[in-house]
């Protein structure tokens, strides 16, 4: 079965452990921040430790599901692995004139969010379709038919392996759910005037209250 392109999910800190493991463990990805530091290289992170030693995981202070910007490369998808170095204003950034990025077609994006205060922000796993980057001309040297595979494969272990219940076409991983039944708001973003509410029974259901 193809999987969409993309999917969100539920994820407090040891969730997110659980699925940089799987992906440090079991798959070929590099794991790189998606942009650098003002002045500095991009980084690369080897394992859930390194990563977790330059971010807090399972922590969105800001609220807006985004707090932590991960890119996966995998050599099986793309030939080249691509950084590029960007000029930038220094009057608009502290005086600093260059940062880093990573770039490709083929890139996996992992954006993580977690919890806000009484709110567990959304996480979100995606990829650009073949026929996207066609239209970006982004699509030279990636091997689509692995990045289907390889996109199955981790979206086949957030949803049957890791999750522990689900809203509509979203997992909800173990300790996320946890919080949930403590009376923690599953919303895409602390803004976001509506929430996911679980059902019994595991069945879960949105809903649009005010909060």
């Amino acid at each position: 079965m193809t999987r969409s392109a993309n999917l969100d999910f539920f994820a407090a800190e040891a969730d997110q452990r659980a699925v940089l493991d799987f992906l440090f463990s079991s798959t070929d990805v590099r794991v790189f921040e998606s942009y650098s530091e003002y002045g500095a290289e991009l980084r690369e992170f080897r394992s859930t430790d390194e990563l977790a030693a330059a971010f807090q995981l399972g922590i969105d202070p800001h609220g807006n599901g985004s707090v932590i910007l991960l890119q996966l490369w995998s050599p099986s998808v793309m030939r080249n692995l691509t950084i590029r170095r960007f000029k930038l204003d220094p009057a608009h950034c502290n005086g600093h004139t260059f940062r880093h990025s990573i770039e490709g077609g083929g890139l996996i994006q992992l954006y993580l969010g977690g919890v806000c205060g009484r709110v567990v922000t959304r996480s979100h796993y995606g990829h650009q379709s073949q026929v996207r980057a066609q239209a970006w001309g982004a699509n030279d040297g990636v091997n689509w038919e692995a990045l289907k595979a390889l996109s199955n494969r981790i979206q086949y272990h957030l949803r049957s392996r890791l999750a522990a219940g689900k809203v509509p076409g979203r997992p909800v991983l173990p300790q996320a759910m946890e919080l949930a039944r403590d009376g923690y708001a599953l919303k895409l973003a602390t803004q976001t005037p509506w929430a996911f509410e679980l059902l019994p029974e595991g069945k879960t259901r949105r809903t649009r209250r005010r909060l």
